[in-house]
């Protein structure tokens, strides 16, 4: 079952060795929702793999709006699950900053701050490859 793949991104290549191989098709996550919020559905090929980033800009710039802005992309996200499990594989989101997980899912923008992502995403578990590689992986539904 194909879905989201959270990745930070010193964990692709060329940042390290043996690490993810970028999927090839770069999209900022603004466009990427503009672009699931067409009536046709706009990506229809296995082959398109697709990484997107920009993920922890948009929501730094959404400062005191940042629940409301969460909760839109997950709308988005949600509501097309059906279609880009149908359609697509694994698509990445990558990440600048280092993602952690306790008693919440976020990452850290500096000043002692934490920019949670549960919202969006939900608490998945950390998972690695044999390569040591760590990602988070979820559904398109996102549960």
């Amino acid at each position: 079952m194909p879905g989201y793949l959270l990745i930070e991104e010193k964990m692709l290549k060329p940042y390290r060795i043996n690490g993810f191989d970028p999927n090839p098709v770069r999209m900022g996550i603004l466009d990427y929702m503009r672009e699931l919020r067409q009536e046709v559905f706009p990506f229809n090929n296995r082959e398109q793999r697709l990484r997107i980033v920009g993920l922890e800009d948009v929501l730094l710039a959404a400062d005191r709006n940042i629940m409301e802005v969460s909760l839109f992309i997950r709308k988005i996200l949600t509501s097309r699950a059906n279609e880009l499990e149908a359609n697509l594989g694994w698509v990445q989101v990558i990440f600048r900053r280092s993602l952690k997980r306790g008693d919440d899912f976020w990452f850290e923008p500096g000043g002692n701050r934490r920019v949670s992502l549960r919202p969006i995403f939900g608490s998945p578990i950390k998972e690695s490859d044999r390569d040591g590689n760590e990602y988070y992986r979820i559904g398109f539904n996102l549960t």
